[in-house]
């Protein structure tokens, strides 16, 4: 007999799964779930992951935001040994108001080109019969149209001397009060009246966006909530062809000679949206990796499954194997034919699998639940299957590859 190619024992080992094929889809089964389980769960990260990216991207990459108290940033999500905490490390509780006159001093920091000191809080607020709480912010006039981070609709931006004007987020004119035609009307904010003088453009940004918010001067907001000693956050725009985290690093060290802090005792926090991103993908990275490990605990299974049938394969091909061996097949050759069938059950576990996550995504999708199956992914489920059938096979395989051709020859 002659030495035998792969593509003979890829022959023969589909030949011999065709032969099973009740106890070779069972252990197929369980590799599709496996899989499919694996590639679902981290599709789901991997959606939530894309989705926020493209939310943060519509922030601007030269908007740097300062916010008073290192502690509360790092609760939010912001402190820690992430990476948006390289200009606001070593978090304490101390808390201490950034006032106008320092949001001012921040225009000579190298690279700013605008700062907006805003003043924040929540409003009610009354339209026709419609009364509802909406965040209102208190904005630096000339630096608006800069921090906004979207453009005008409708209507004109605010003016320093607009003390009764309010520029409004494009869902609270589509969706908090549903009226196209609300420019140049009347609103009340905690029983003031202000009038709508501009609508600005959807932005598409879910964090930290403009889209449900209402803009009144910084003055008006002073005296609507009653804050005039110090800004709620700060929002610096640093100038175009600058680097934003340069630029963060000169506001971070002017703010500690205003303050007189240090890294270790620092009262306040610089985030950028490269910062806050590169932050975020970290936690979704994260839950991938947890969604990952559960998932493969059925893969695990699968693969026991996969074990199971290639062991009672060997034992019912006993006297096939010993036939091998006596027109002179070797050792080798009967280790990858057994080695090639539990391969290819994992690799059509793979493909099945890959296939029932693309329905689990769409069902996902229904529900409102990001998902994206990305080609790495495919890959890492198609990888993960193969493998997992040739580590559950080796033993049998191993088994079958010794044993002696008359005891084979004699088995009943």
């Amino acid at each position: 007999m002659t030495a035998m190619n792969n593509l003979e024992l890829l022959e023969l080992a589909a030949n011999s799964l065709g032969h099973r094929s009740l106890r070779s889809w069972l252990a197929i089964l369980g590799i599709v779930i496996g899989v499919g389980a694996i590639v679902s769960l981290i599709s789901i990260s991997t959606g939530l992951n894309q989705n926020i990216q493209k939310s943060l991207g519509g922030l601007g990459a030269n908007i740097i935001t300062i916010t008073s108290g290192a502690q509360r940033a790092a609760t939010l999500g912001f402190g820690g040994s992430g990476p948006a905490q390289q200009f606001g490390r070593d978090a304490t509780s101390t808390t201490a108001k950034i006032t106008f006159t320092q949001a001012a001093a921040l225009r000579t920091v190298e690279g700013v080109d605008a700062v907006d000191a805003r003043v924040q809080g929540n409003g009610r607020v009354t339209y026709a019969n419609k009364n509802t709480s909406v965040t209102v912010i208190g904005v630096d006039p000339p630096a608006f149209p800069k921090s906004a981070v979207s453009t005008l609709a409708l209507g004109r931006t605010l003016g320093t001397g607009d003390l009764t004007s309010a520029v409004i987020g494009n869902a609270v004119m589509t969706d908090t009060f549903n009226d196209s035609g609300i420019l140049n009307k009347q609103i009340k904010i905690n029983g003031e009246p202000f009038r709508v003088v501009g609508v600005l453009n959807q932005s598409g940004t879910t964090f930290g966006g403009p889209d449900r918010n209402i803009f009144i001067t910084q003055k008006a907001a002073q005296a609507l909530f009653n804050q005039t000693d110090r800004a709620s956050s700060v929002v610096v725009i640093a100038k175009n062809g600058t680097d934003p985290n340069a630029v963060a690093a000169g506001v971070t060290s002017k703010l500690q000679q205003l303050h007189r802090v240090t890294n270790s005792t620092q009262d306040f926090t610089v985030t950028t949206a490269s910062s806050t991103q590169s932050t975020i993908s970290s936690v979704t990275n994260t839950l991938g990796l947890f969604l990952g490990g559960i998932a493969s605990i059925s893969l695990i299974v699968g693969g026991i499954g996969v074990a199971n049938a290639m062991f009672t394969s060997v034992l019912e091909q006993t006297r096939y194997i010993g036939l091998l061996k006596a027109l002179g097949a070797r050792n080798g050759t009967i280790l990858k034919l057994f080695l090639f069938e539990a391969c290819m059950v994992g690799l059509i576990g793979g493909v099945l699998g890959i296939a029932l996550s693309y329905l689990a995504s769409s069902a996902l999708a229904s529900f409102g639940l990001p998902s994206a199956i990305t080609p790495d992914l495919i890959l890492l489920g198609m990888g993960f299957s193969v493998a997992v059938g040739a580590v559950a096979g080796l033993i049998p395989a191993r088994n079958a590859s010794s044993v002696a051709p008359v005891e084979a020859l004699r088995y009943e």
